[in-house]
């Protein structure tokens, strides 16, 4: 009876559209102790990023959620995107499924993408049993769809006992996979969208809130922007442009639907929506359930650009003058112990989409810095605690 309370846990949240109550931490809510926490990363994603495959890695880590949210069917639960890998929450009622699913896209990762996945199944008791909390908030976006938000440290821990598979005693299992992949929803139709003031600025920040909190920090990036940071999101009018169908966008959302639909169907899947969505987006109209005005004006408001799970993650589009700004801000900020962070600059965003109902209007689209922006951010700041930590 437990199982069937908990699992409508996530749906019956109340969601929040006001982002700076997030960043101070208040308004979470514990997760349920049965749940369990379905994690992946790409192996050796800085070795791909700098082999040019940032697309296929950012494309690999958002199948890995896709993956287990077909699993969960309509059992609604909370999800983020990393750039190399992802995390998904699930109740008992779909661990089963999940888990074979997830299994399933990691022995079939070097096939499907040409990259590695490691992945791992890890109770949220035992995240608990080891001195952590898991804890989560619903962030309202526009037409009833939404992000998950994380708080407590749990999920950090988790990410540390991923990364660990020798020792990990929560990775899948070789024979966890089964022949069962479902990746549909999976898109990847969309150009790297091009910085229209100069600079896509990737930012981490971790604050933990004795000094500055995140939402401080927010407030101190509003003051040097002279706006509110979503006028600085990535998806803008002037860089939504489609790829062509033979790009290698449409090469990986080919490879996505191959587990479905077969090599030819998803050939043929993909030409024939990607010749449709072109004409519609070239005359502003709408074909079957794909509107292009209105698809564009949802797509702008159902990014991840912000986020938050524990740590403040942005990308943005600002100038350089502002870029350095923000970065010296930070840097004062670090050096008097205030905060740690990481940052990457580049020319474009790179955006994945994940294409769940059209004709409702559910979708939601996952946004990194070009060249790997969260995983070159990271690295940046895992360099500025040991530098840190030396002197």
């Amino acid at each position: 009876m437990a199982h069937v309370e908990t699992t409508t846990f996530y749906e019956k949240l109340s969601p929040t559209a006001n982002f700076e109550t997030i960043a101070t931490g208040a308004g979470f809510a514990p997760l349920p102790g049965d749940w369990t926490v379905l994690l992946s990363d790409v192996i050796a994603s800085t070795a791909a990023i700098e082999r040019g495959e940032y697309k296929a890695v950012n494309m690999l880590g958002a199948a890995s959620i896709v993956a287990v949210l077909n699993a969960c069917e309509n059992i609604a639960v909370p999800f983020m995107f990393g750039g190399d890998g992802g995390i998904v929450y699930v109740p008992p009622a779909a661990l089963k499924s999940a888990v074979t699913r997830l299994g399933a896209l990691r022995d079939k990762s070097a096939d499907l993408f040409g990259l590695e996945l490691r992945a791992a199944a890890i109770p949220v008791s035992a995240i608990r049993a080891a001195g952590r909390e898991v804890m989560v908030q619903k962030y309202r976006l526009d037409g009833g769809n939404s992000l998950a938000m994380f708080a407590g440290g749990g999920l950090a821990l988790a990410k540390d006992w991923l990364k660990q598979p020798d020792s990990n005693e929560f990775a899948l299992p070789e024979d966890t996979g089964g022949r069962s992949l479902d990746l549909t929803g999976l898109s990847c139709r969309w150009q790297p969208l091009v910085s229209q003031n100069g600079t896509m600025l990737t930012v981490m920040v971790q604050a933990d809130g004795a000094r500055v909190n995140p939402a401080q920090v927010g407030r101190a990036f509003e003051r040097i922007l002279g706006a509110p940071v979503t006028r600085f999101a990535p998806v803008q009018d002037g860089n939504l442009k489609l790829e062509t169908t033979g790009s290698t966008a449409f090469q990986l959302e080919r490879a996505a639907l191959r587990s479905t639909m077969g090599r030819y169907g998803a050939w043929a899947w993909t030409l024939f929506t990607g010749i449709a969505q072109r004409i519609a987006e070239r005359k502003q109209s709408k074909i079957g359930s794909y509107d292009a005005p209105k698809y564009r004006n949802e797509l702008k408001a159902n990014t991840d650009f912000r986020k938050f799970d524990g740590m403040l993650r942005l990308v943005i589009d600002v100038t350089r003058d502002q870029a350095s700004e923000l970065e010296d801000y930070l840097h004062r900020a670090a050096a008097k112990g205030d905060l740690a962070f990481g940052s990457w600059r580049s020319d474009a965003a790179l955006m994945t989409c994940l294409v769940f109902d059209l004709d409702h209007s559910l979708h939601v689209h996952f946004i990194d810095g070009a060249d790997g922006g969260y995983t070159q951010a990271a690295k940046a700041m895992k360099a500025a605690i040991a530098a840190r930590k030396v002197r």
